[in-house]
């Protein structure tokens, strides 16, 4: 009787894997990262903050979906225009958790319309990706935005230092060996830098940047490349 022995992947493997997935899919990769380069360079204030109600909609939920409503609330600027209650309703026709995200959008604009004139571009103006970062993570006016989506928000407007640690990226550490097996979601904030210093340190053996390397490994679990 024959037996088969389970082998363990380590992070040889896990090289090798992520040098053939962008390879294979460089021109996709490198017209998504260019697309967010542009955004973060050249785009509006309007723009920017588009990308964050897209990262605030994909938390816990499908990048598919999150993008379908994301057009939605973008047509003809009414994610700009709209008072609470109409983006509650507008968000109750397609999504799920259209209270309390419709609740997050509206408070995290008006704070920055209040305090900050809606000037985001000001607001990434830095040379420090802590500090660009802790922006959105650390003010009590911006809720639903916590390390991951300020992480995604953040690679999705061209800046390339942040790993994007959702339940996906975890496992595909966990299975390569380059943190514990007991590694457990959600993570704290010391956790999640410990782990992005991990996934930094891994960027290195491929050559890609951590943006390129988001792509890499999302392609990996789900073949597909996606926002």
């Amino acid at each position: 009787k024959k037996t088969t022995m389970m082998t363990k992947m380590n992070t040889k493997d896990l090289v090798d894997i992520s040098k053939k997935i962008y390879l294979d899919n460089k021109d996709r990769i490198d017209k998504r990262v260019n697309s967010f380069n542009r955004i973060g360079k050249e785009g509006t204030n309007e723009e920017i903050f588009f990308e964050l109600v897209y990262c605030i909609l994909a938390a816990g939920t499908s990048a598919e979906l999150a993008f379908k409503v994301h057009k939605i609330l973008k047509k003809d600027r009414f994610v700009i225009l709209a008072s609470k209650e109409e983006i509650v309703e507008k968000l109750r026709t397609c999504y799920r958790f259209y209270n309390l995200r419709g609740t997050y959008i509206y408070q995290t604009r008006q704070f920055l319309q209040d305090a900050y004139y809606f000037n985001l571009r000001d607001i990434i103006n830095t040379d420090s990706p802590d500090e660009r970062r802790n922006f959105f993570v650390e003010k009590p006016e911006i809720i639903g935005v916590g390390m991951k989506v300020a992480s995604h928000f953040l690679r999705n407007i061209g800046f390339n230092d942040y790993a994007i640690l959702d339940k996906h990226l975890i496992k595909i550490m966990k299975d390569f060996n380059l943190i514990s097996e007991s590694a457990k979601i959600p993570i704290s904030r010391n956790k999640y830098l410990e782990y992005e210093d991990t996934l930094k340190e891994f960027s290195k053996k491929v050559d890609l940047t951590m943006g390129e390397l988001d792509f890499v490994l999302w392609y990996h679990k789900t073949g597909k490349i996606i926002k």
